[in-house]
């Protein structure tokens, strides 16, 4: 079999189309999605600073790394169960990911509400602590209370976003997405602009909206066919421990524990520097990252749920083409984004109606540091989310432990000298390290510029026409034993042709792949909008444990792509 399959050809135009088309289906309604998600707090914050002033817009960024700290456990969760939902999607496991799903939501409610209840009594220290002034500290106080009585809608509409989006629905994330943001938004305009309120009217507009997102995730959840589905929480032989489950999470929580460790030096710094106006600097700064966020982690984040499938169908080829075809895309997008704010950082500034002299001195520069930064950032994020697919987080966890080390080090260092610019420099140096060392010692480089066939032994594929379809079996015979070739003649092809129908997809891919447990898998991935549970395969399609029976198509979907998959035991 070795030898035999050694002489398979290998086509990767076909699966880098397919890979390219559902990262389109992931990344379109996720950049919309964070379009609004991320537009709607900078709505917020350009509200307060229009209707309210300087002051109370200062106080945003002493109260950021609070709600930074709920969405690392948003990520932890949302992150950690997803990567976990989409290896079941490679496997076919649905059982699986419905009882990890259940326990996952369970521990995050738990923790949410202690954590919440533990801040709001120690409000007025952690504020001191976060650096208010005595100008804004009422300010703070006021929004924070807010928020940690909406700490749970925070946290589940931050994981559902990525529970759904790898379960196959990021429609519905798009648009809760937009239906969060619009709330938020006419609730900032009435409270604020129309009834004069507070700054608490814009703490609950936001905590409001992301409550209608999660009860328009709900259904979904109730779904039978859903992945992430509410299931008995009892624990099978098996299963993976809480802490397996949430363990490929920790890289993104991590990496949001650090922007808020990264925000308070920040805040440290600018506030002993220039008081009020440091922090309106800080508070500019941070709206900015959440614009930026909009290209950053809509390119970066799909690499996620593409390479931990490819990951969990045993597929290491497929998960080098993911993060190859990912990154480039990224950076195709963010370019053009950065050369702006770059050659026209005014035009940012011009939405805070910034007034204070040292602000406006200082911030045109700051602008241009974080917006280069944020090459850096995309490629240390698209790093760490296929280290997370790939059961690799441990490196990923070292790399943002560098980053904070270097962060917090060369910030404080730099205040001594340039204390306006320090966070900024900080911030690119802990970036270009965590980089380098996540190219060394994750030798993350393999795939970036070339292809590589690792353990297939076979991949074609192309459009499903009469002639294709038998050249595609003429390669596949010179890799698999005539007993294997048969099943799949017998089985995969007319399964195939069934569920293609007579509206025929586009781009197919064929692929037969030498698993590292010695087993043989025969796929074939399409690009089809007829629905593939249908008829016959319905009832299939809802068995437990489907992907353990071997020589049967197992029928699923794969990454908002179809597949249809044999597996041969190696005995």
């Amino acid at each position: 079999m070795a030898d035999k399959a050694a002489t398979g050809e290998v086509d990767f135009k076909a699966e880098n189309t397919l890979i390219h088309r559902s990262s389109v289906h992931y990344i379109i309604p996720a950049m919309i999605g964070l379009l609004f998600g991320q537009l709607s707090p900078m709505i917020g914050g350009i509200c307060i600073s229009q209707s309210l002033g300087e002051v109370p817009f200062s106080a945003l960024s002493t109260v950021e790394p609070v709600n930074l700290i709920f969405s690392a456990i948003g990520a932890l969760g949302g992150v950690g169960c997803g990567i976990t939902v989409s290896k079941c999607t490679g496997s076919g496991d649905k059982s699986l990911a419905a009882r990890v799903f259940t326990r996952s939501i369970i521990a995050l409610t738990a923790v949410t509400t202690v954590l919440a209840l533990v801040l709001y009594f120690c409000t007025d220290p952690i504020l001191t602590f976060l650096q208010a002034t005595p100008e804004n500290f009422g300010y703070a106080r006021e929004y924070l209370h807010i928020v940690l009585l909406g700490s749970l809608p925070i946290v589940f509409m931050f994981a559902g976003d990525y529970l759904l989006t790898d379960d196959n629905d990021p429609q519905l994330v798009l648009a809760a997405n937009i239906t969060a943001a619009v709330v938020n938004v006419a609730l900032n305009l009435i409270l604020l602009e129309g009834f004069h309120m507070g700054i608490g009217a814009s703490a609950f507009a936001m905590v409001f909206g992301e409550l209608v997102a999660v009860l328009m995730f709900i259904p979904h959840f109730h779904k039978k066919g859903s992945l992430c589905r509410f299931v008995s929480p009892k624990r099978r032989e098996g299963d993976p421990s809480m802490f397996a489950t949430l363990r490929p999470g920790t890289p993104m929580c991590i990496m949001y524990l650090m922007f808020a460790i990264q925000m308070i030096v920040q805040n440290l710094v600018l506030g002993r520097e220039s008081g009020t106006s440091g922090l309106g600097n800080s508070a500019v700064i941070d709206n900015l990252v959440l614009f930026l966020t909009i290209f950053t982690a809509s390119a970066s984040e799909p690499v996620m749920p593409l390479a931990s499938s490819y990951f969990g169908e045993n597929n290491r080829c497929g998960t080098l083409l993911v993060k190859r075809s990912q990154y480039r895309f990224g950076m195709y997008l963010l370019v053009p984004i950065v050369l702006l704010l770059v050659v026209f950082p005014q035009v940012f500034m011009a939405l805070f109606a910034v007034s204070d002299p040292v602000m406006l001195e200082s911030l045109p520069f700051a602008i241009r540091i974080v917006a280069l930064n944020a090459l850096f950032t995309f490629t240390n994020d698209a790093l760490v989310n296929y280290l997370s697919a790939t059961e690799r987080e441990h490196i990923a966890n070292i790399s943002y432990g560098i980053q904070i080390a270097v962060n917090i080090g060369s910030t404080l260092l730099l205040a001594r000298v340039i204390p306006m610019d320090a966070p900024w420099y900080g911030a690119m140096i802990a970036n270009v390290c965590a980089c380098l060392f996540l190219f060394v010692a994750g030798r993350l480089l393999k795939g970036m510029f070339r292809m590589h066939r690792e353990n297939v032994a076979m991949l074609t594929g192309g459009t499903p026409e009469a002639e294709n379809v038998e050249q595609w079996k003429a390669q596949a015979a010179d890799v698999l034993s005539a007993e294997q070739m048969a099943v799949v003649e017998e089985k995969l092809f007319p399964a195939f042709e069934k569920a293609i129908g007579e509206e025929r997809p586009h781009a197919c891919s064929f692929t037969v792949l030498n698993r590292d447990d010695g087993d043989v898998s025969v796929i074939m991935r399409f690009d089809h909008k007829v629905g593939l549970f249908a008829g016959e395969f319905e009832e299939e399609a809802d068995e437990e444990e489907l992907s353990r029976v071997y020589d049967t198509v197992v029928v699923s979907e794969f990454n908002t792509l179809h597949r249809l998959m044999i597996n041969f035991k190696a005995a």
